[in-house]
């Protein structure tokens, strides 16, 4: 009777060990496809970049975003960017008191707006930041409309 128990448990331990080689390989597989998508995604956005920096060749009055106007939630996401050397969506959130929902949809809303918000993924994290040269543009000719009132309050934050 000892022997058919010791048999019986062999049996399951056989087919629990096949089990576990079976999920280390699914396992193995999963983390492998993540590496690829990974690597897909910083390719992905680098070709972005590339696209954004032909659209800013081929027409410069888009980069300068002239004629914009933003709402003052945008001006505050904006100003946030801008005054920064670059912030995931939730930390730009932490600092404003939004939810991070709010800033991508602001973040989407500025660049839909013709706003040259750079998209990087640092530590798998995607991190904005603005173009140098549109920033650059910014500070010198104020080339959008920011509310002095919103640039004093987001610049006396504690950055």
């Amino acid at each position: 009777m000892a022997e058919a128990i010791r048999k019986a448990f062999r049996a399951v331990k056989n087919e629990l060990d096949d089990h576990l080689d079976a999920i280390n390989q699914n396992t193995a597989e999963v983390q492998a496809n993540h590496g690829f998508l990974a690597e897909l995604e910083v390719k992905i956005d680098k070709l972005s970049e590339r696209l954004d920096e032909l659209e800013l060749i081929m027409n410069p009055t888009r980069a300068g975003a002239i004629g914009v106007k933003l709402t003052p939630r945008e001006q505050e996401v904006f100003m946030t960017i801008y005054l920064s050397k670059g912030l995931t969506a939730s930390e730009v959130a932490r600092r404003l008191g939004f939810t991070e929902e709010m800033v991508n949809l602001y973040i989407f809303n500025l660049m839909s707006k013709g706003v040259p918000v750079k998209r990087e993924l640092v530590d798998d994290l995607v991190v904005f930041s603005l173009d140098s040269e549109f920033k650059d543009a910014q500070a010198k000719e104020g080339v959008l409309a920011i509310n002095p009132q919103i640039a004093r309050q987001m610049s006396m934050l504690n950055f």
